[in-house]
């Protein structure tokens, strides 16, 4: 066994303090959001608490509850999310996948059309007018079909599409696989470790979307999860009620609003974790 030289041994040294720094720059945030959730409205206006509640208090959360919109919210974000990502995934790969094959006619024409989609996106005016003759205004759906594909999504699985050895799409078709049973039987098992990371990245991007609701939505039993706490928190600073005490006070319900939106992501997080360091690695090797 090589034994380390001393300058090893420092930057080892140096590295770790250096990691841990970062950790608790990035954890401490959150965990003070937590306890500033958790607290007495006397004990967060001091500005004492810091990583345990001081004087253990629910009443952000008991605030949050009585809205009857919060539990719809949840329904609606819930639908958007599984709904949508796994729609997103499936046109993401269908689209990708023949993209990613050279013998594919007018390839570079495609992708150059789509690399035109992400640089010179539509604007808010126009999209609301073909809504509106799409009948998409006012509908859930809305919150799904506009975002089916993310062109850089798109880009970044046809980089690991390509990695995938030719030899074993022709053997599969040489075994008399039709294109979808390839995909399914063939790609998707190869492709895990990627799928579930841009799975990730379109889950968060729907559980915390909320602009296309605030535009395109005017039902409020319709509102997603974000926009709901949104309207909660306006109505917490403008209420009269606020300043004599009677509701906790606007900073603590947005603590624990953070805590509640993130909270469903962090608990899917660790089933993903494992092929998500593989997975955003996609295409950084070539050849």
């Amino acid at each position: 066994m090589l034994r380390r030289t001393r300058g090893e041994q420092i930057f080892s040294c140096l590295n770790g303090i250096l990691l841990i720094i970062f950790s608790v720059s990035i954890l401490y945030p959150f965990i003070n959001i937590i306890a500033i959730s958790f607290s007495s409205t006397a004990a967060a206006d001091t500005g004492k608490v810091t990583v345990f509640p001081i004087g253990f208090n629910i009443g952000a959360y008991k605030y949050l509850v009585h809205y009857k919109q919060l539990l719809s919210g949840f329904g609606v974000t819930a639908f958007v999310t599984v709904a949508g990502t796994f729609l997103q995934l499936v046109f993401t790969i269908i689209t990708a996948y023949p993209l990613s094959r050279r013998n594919l006619p007018y390839r570079k024409f495609i992708k150059f059309l789509l690399l035109v989609t992400m640089l010179f996106p539509p604007g808010i005016v126009q999209t609301y007018i073909l809504f509106i003759h799409l009948h998409l205004i006012d509908s859930i759906w809305v919150l799904i079909l506009p975002g089916l594909i993310s062109t850089f999504n798109v880009i970044v699985m046809i980089s690991f599409f390509e990695t995938i050895p030719s030899e074993i799409i022709d053997a599969s078709r040489m075994d008399g696989l039709s294109e979808l049973n390839m995909i399914i039987r063939i790609i998707f098992p190869l492709s895990l470790a990627a799928i579930s990371t841009i799975g990730l990245f379109y889950a968060v991007e729907n559980w915390n979307a909320w602009f296309n609701g605030s535009i395109f939505i005017n039902t409020s039993s319709k509102w997603p999860l974000q926009l709901v706490l949104k309207n909660i928190l306006n109505t917490t600073i403008t209420d009269t009620n606020n300043d004599l005490g009677m509701i906790p006070p606007a900073y603590q319900v947005q603590m624990a609003m953070v805590f509640i939106t993130t909270l469903p992501i962090l608990l899917v997080y660790p089933f993903i974790q494992k092929y998500f360091v593989k997975g955003v690695m996609i295409g950084g090797i070539k050849g």
